[in-house]
């Protein structure tokens, strides 16, 4: 009996591990684009979920940043530093919900702005493990 017990417990905790184990992030990019007449990023607005990941790739010949602020003022918040043509930043993580403003530093003036919206956080399911707790909870004689 004490064998189909253990057993028993041992299945629901998997069970229970499997049922919440956390959500995996989402890695997005964003491309630095243009020509010497404009640049942008693309896209110039990105909606994500709490705890998924930016990068930025350089896909022209020039320098670029992607740097949290606006009207060309760095917020201090984030920065990819120079990014190099045909390169890309290392990621940045956005945990919080909120709207994320950026910019390229070099480029700002014509033009190059961006966003991360930061959407809020999905509701979490309760745990099913208040209930199996429950079936090993002593019982009142």
């Amino acid at each position: 009996m004490r064998l189909a017990t253990t057993w028993f417990f041992l299945a629901s905790l998997a069970s229970v591990v499997v049922v919440t184990a956390p959500v995996h992030a989402t890695d997005h990019l964003v491309l630095m684009n243009g020509d010497y007449a404009a640049m942008f990023f693309d896209p110039s607005s990105i909606s994500i979920q709490p705890g998924d990941r930016v990068r930025w790739r350089n896909v022209t010949a020039d320098f670029h940043t992607a740097t949290s602020g606006t009207d060309c003022a760095p917020a201090g918040l984030w920065t990819t530093g120079t990014v190099n043509p045909a390169a890309t930043s290392a990621f940045i993580t956005f945990n919080t919900a909120g709207t994320y403003a950026y910019f390229c530093r070099f480029h700002c003036a014509m033009g190059m702005v961006g966003e991360v919206v930061v959407q809020q956080a999905l509701p979490v399911k309760p745990s099913t493990w208040g209930r199996i707790k429950a079936l090993y909870a002593p019982r009142p004689r």
